[in-house]
């Protein structure tokens, strides 16, 4: 969609924007607000977006784009000058920058560190107004790769650190990653938890638990999300419990996993489906599951602040859960009574958690699950959002 006049509020957000639900959700309360937002992010060619927008080609890395990434960001040891400068000969960053300039809006919100340090640039030029929505502690996000804590971490650690204090507003995904952020850059407020919660759907009271369960895990299908620890958990599994795994990822880790599970014997039981369109997630999930689960690692801090959406989803399906025992992720499910929650995220602790399950209880997580999902629903967390928004709306 070409922009058709000046915006006063833009969306930054180097993301697939057609896939985001965060940022749509953003925009939509924008367009709730009076305000029609300029959009500024990635897009496939047969996306079709509802806003104004400038969109950038969904990058393809290559073995070059990684060998130009290494000799971009590797000099960021050297201090902040050398961060920038590899920061900056990217084209992408200096097409936003550009954008952004061109277009003239008051209010940038920017989601994520590259989108910050883009917007602080801006303001520099401009005086504008800066909300800064970051997805996850950007300085830890991968610290269980060496590799990704020899060339990516300096030059995070660097940019972030210099431009977060011109952010006049910031909120984040979780109440332990907003502590952490609060403590870490010694910001004056602890930034506002927006959590990534769904619209709520229309949920069967009388939903029925079968026996034996029907797990799912939802979302993408990566190295960091706890499957391999849910294979080894089959074996293990006191009852015949059928699972599916419903998410795209590469293809060649996909075949491992299905090797993987041919070793233990049970390949029976498990099925691998697609992903499907963000509005069928929850339906499908409401009547095809009992159980949602997210053996997350827990490995480095960030996976202890994780709060991913899947556990949102899962609540909002009306599903039951079991998850590792990270912070925020233990917070929920024990507080809204929805599930169990493993002692760490071991395929031994896994099994023992989905084991301790009765049909009885799975019955009882689900009715609790139902009724969580009535307020841990977008249409309540948007109005946290909003009261961030507004005193920066009011300054524009």
């Amino acid at each position: 969609m070409a922009v058709e006049a000046k915006r006063q509020v833009a969306v930054l957000s180097f993301s697939r924007i057609a896939r985001d639900r965060r940022v749509q959700r953003q925009c939509a309360l924008l367009e709730d607000m009076s305000h029609q937002p300029l959009v500024i992010a990635y897009r496939e060619p047969e996306d079709a977006l509802p806003y104004a927008s400038c969109l950038w080609p969904v990058p393809r890395p290559t073995l070059l784009h990684r060998l130009s990434t290494v000799a971009r960001q590797l000099p960021a040891h050297l201090g902040l000058w050398a961060a920038k400068a590899g920061f900056w000969i990217e084209p992408r960053h200096r097409w936003a920058l550009e954008a952004l300039k061109r277009h003239a809006p008051r209010l940038v919100i920017a989601n994520d560190w590259p989108a910050l340090v883009v917007a602080a640039a801006y303001k520099q030029a401009s005086g504008c107004l800066i909300h800064y929505d970051t997805h996850e502690f950007a300085t830890l996000e991968f610290d269980e790769r060496a590799f990704w804590r020899l060339v990516y971490k300096p030059m995070v650690t660097a940019l972030e650190r210099h431009a977060i204090p011109m952010a006049d507003s910031i909120s984040t995904v979780g109440p332990k990653l907003a502590e952490a952020l609060q403590e870490h850059y010694a910001l004056a407020h602890p930034p506002a938890v927006v959590r990534n919660i769904p619209d709520r759907i229309a949920l069967d009271a009388n939903a029925q638990t079968g026996w034996p369960l029907r797990i799912l895990y939802h979302g993408q299908v990566l190295p960091d999300r706890g499957l391999e620890a849910l294979i080894d958990s089959i074996p293990l599994w006191a009852e015949p419990h059928r699972l599916t795994i419903r998410g795209d990822g590469n293809a060649g880790y996909i075949a491992g996993l299905k090797a993987k599970i041919e070793a233990t014997g049970r390949a029976e039981l498990v099925t691998f489906e697609q992903a499907v369109p963000p509005d069928e997630v929850m339906p499908l999930a409401a009547h095809s599951a009992d159980l949602g689960v997210h053996f997350t690692p827990l490995n480095t801090d960030q996976r202890h602040f994780s709060l991913p959406n899947k556990l949102f989803e899962y609540i909002g399906a009306g599903l039951a859960v079991a998850v590792s025992p990270g912070v925020d992720l233990k917070r929920v499910v024990e507080g809204h009574g929805v599930g169990v929650v493993s002692r760490d995220a071991s395929a031994k602790a896994a099994a023992d958690a989905i084991n301790r399950l009765t049909q009885a209880s799975v019955s009882a997580f689900k009715a609790a699950s139902r009724q969580a999902a009535q307020t841990l629903c977008w249409e309540s967390e948007r109005e946290v959002l909003r009261d961030a928004l507004e005193p920066l709306m009011r300054g524009m």
